[in-house]
């Protein structure tokens, strides 16, 4: 299989149901450039509603088709009204989610920013991955009949919603530096608002049923990423448990991510739950009840007058429409199906390979608190069919199997979870046969692991770092949300203290690159905010100095989000350049003794 052939595949999204028709965005990649347009689909045929190449987010209105168009400099929204001409409302440098209030449309923007001109930074949140220097802020506006500023300050509006009397929306406003998020009631005429959440903590998304009653998606746990989220009624104080988590972070590397919803219709409250490595849509009335199937991610979904539409993905399915009957995006498309594996009582898989394998590539998770599981992965697919097994699971630490489990890899990264790396390995070779030739990768927190990997054992032939984390305790000052997000991963309570600095050095692959023997590739984007470059550079260079056969690929343009929704090329490059570095440390080779030392 080539590159171009593994994202040769068409992704839905944006769901929004009106009376017997569902409207979608469909998107795809086309040269260098992803392409997308509105489509809709009634159970039975699919017609497609624009065609420039560059259409996103439909809503119908009072009749009306709204939707956003875009180019790389501005988004802006159209109305279709019956068999008249597009025609242009607003535009701004970014349209998020838009809603009616009676015959008001609200949108989440943001506006343009200069820049050419110098930025000085005042508080520790000053920049964010995929969006630079935060010149300006998301804010929230009445973009029709008339523009005006609602709610706006050094901070982001998050979400918003309404039942046409009661609006409420979610920001940042008391607590943006660590990205904490309360519920605010707005008032649309006179733009006052008041907060209706207390404590501290994560709240994603919102809706307000017909009685004017209010629910989120999150948590008020603080800073603890490790908390699974709630279905919370804030003025009713109740909180609501959805599966092991009401949220989804079932990971994969589809270009178009999941859309967390919480959507209320007709007395019931919808949302996305997580159990293992499976998401499925739950309602909420009296008590909750599953809606979909199992061994699938849900990544899109609307409710409408009782009529449900989704998008799910599965290992063999990238992407699949649900709307009375199913729509497959891609009936030329079959996914490799894993094999599944406990390994002391943890969740793994083993993807076998086509044709006779050249060894297994073991793949870690970012995260931490995220989850492989029932998607599609181009990936695991591309290397599958390249004639590598493809190994991959559920560490401690993983999300989608309750708080206590998720918890247990803060304060020891690269400890107990990677003894469970090392288990599935052993688990597969045991139960299904497979050589002793091991290569590992992973992105983010996988490759904190695939660092920790080549200082702890020798086992690995090749490893493959990307966007990675080797400096615990340089990250706290480069990082986005390093400051705050490290100490805590760390269990750390002040990162500057000389305790603290220890504890981040000790736990930091870096300081123990010496041990390294490992050939390794690292990928990186040159515009990671998450995990800034600096963290590929320190460890290739420690490798260097130290004759390990390593190299640092670099990807102008990218982000953190570099291998799920990066610069088209750049995928491709990176999907072929993984491919050649096992290809030369494990293709072929004879198995090897397993290392006593781990």
């Amino acid at each position: 299989m080539k590159a171009e052939e593994a994202y040769s595949i068409r992704l839905a999204s944006d769901i929004f149901v009106e009376n017997r028709w569902v409207y979608y965005t469909v998107t795809w990649i086309e040269g260098n450039e992803y392409k997308s347009s509105i489509f809709r689909f009634d159970g039975r045929k699919e017609e497609r509603i624009t065609f420039g190449g560059h259409e996103k987010k439909p809503r119908v209105i009072n009749g009306s088709l709204y939707y956003i168009s875009y180019t790389k400099e501005e988004e802006s929204l159209y109305l279709i009204q019956e068999m008249s001409e597009p025609r242009k409302i607003y535009s701004n440098k970014s349209i998020g989610k838009y809603i009616p209030v009676g015959e008001r449309i609200l949108a989440i923007v943001q506006d343009k920013g200069d820049k050419e001109a110098p930025f000085i930074a005042d508080k520790l949140k000053y920049r964010f991955d995929t969006q630079g220097f935060l010149r300006t802020r998301k804010r929230l506006a009445e973009i029709s009949p008339e523009t005006r500023d609602l709610v706006h300050g050094d901070f982001d509006i998050a979400d918003i919603a309404s039942n046409g009397g009661r609006t409420v929306f979610i920001a940042t406003m008391e607590d943006d530096d660590t990205g904490l998020q309360d519920l605010y009631d707005l008032n649309v005429t006179t733009g006052k608002y008041k907060k209706i959440t207390s404590g501290k903590g994560i709240a994603s998304s919102v809706a307000v049923s017909s009685d004017g009653i209010v629910a989120y998606i999150g948590h008020r746990e603080g800073k603890k990423p490790w908390v699974p989220a709630k279905l919370i009624f804030p003025e009713k104080g109740k909180s609501i448990e959805v599966g092991k988590s009401a949220s989804s972070s079932v990971g994969c590397d589809l270009f178009v991510g999941p859309a967390e919803t919480l959507v209320y219709d007709a007395g019931l409250f919808y949302m996305v739950g997580q159990d293992g490595g499976s998401s499925a849509i739950y309602s909420y009335g009296k008590g909750t009840k599953k809606l979909t199937k199992d061994k699938a991610s849900v990544r899109s979904f609307d409710v409408s007058g009782g009529k449900l539409a989704y998008v799910y993905t599965s290992p063999a399915r990238p992407s699949v429409l649900v709307f009375g009957k199913e729509l497959d995006l891609n009936p030329g498309t079959s996914g490799i199906e894993p094999k599944e594996m406990k390994v002391n009582g943890q969740d793994a898989w083993l993807m076998p390979s086509k044709g006779k394998a050249n060894g297994t590539i073991v793949c870690v998770h970012g995260g931490p608190h995220t989850a492989y599981g029932y998607a599609f992965s181009i990936e695991f697919n591309f290397l599958a069919n390249n004639s590598y097994n493809v190994l991959f699971g559920n560490p401690r630490g993983s999300s989608g199997y309750g708080e206590d489990f998720a918890s247990q890899c803060v304060g020891d990264w690269g400890g107990e979870d990677f003894k469970d790396i090392l288990a599935f390995m052993d688990a597969a070779v045991s139960r299904h046969g497979i050589a002793e030739n091991f290569a590992i990768t992973g992105g983010s927190y996988g490759g904190y692991m695939t660092n920790a990997a080549i200082v702890k054992t020798t086992r690995f032939r090749a490893a493959v770092a990307e966007r990675c984390v080797s400096n615990l305790m340089s990250m706290c000052g480069t990082s986005d949300i390093g400051f705050w997000f490290n100490a805590i991963e760390s269990g750390v309570q002040d990162p500057w203290s000389e305790s603290g600095m220890r504890k981040l050095l000790e736990m930091s692959p870096i300081t123990h690159a010496k041990k390294a023997r490992t050939p390794t590739l690292f990928i990186h984007g040159e515009e990671d905010y998450r995990c800034p470059i600096e963290q590929s550079e320190q460890m290739f260079s420690a490798l260097r100095l130290n004759g390990v056969h390593t190299v640092l690929a670099r990807y102008p343009g990218d982000s953190h989000e570099h291998a799920r929704h990066g610069v088209p090329k750049n995928m491709l490059d990176r999907l072929q350049r993984k491919l050649d570095w096992f290809n030369e440390y494990l293709k072929g080779s004879e198995p090897v003794k397993k290392s006593k030392k781990k």
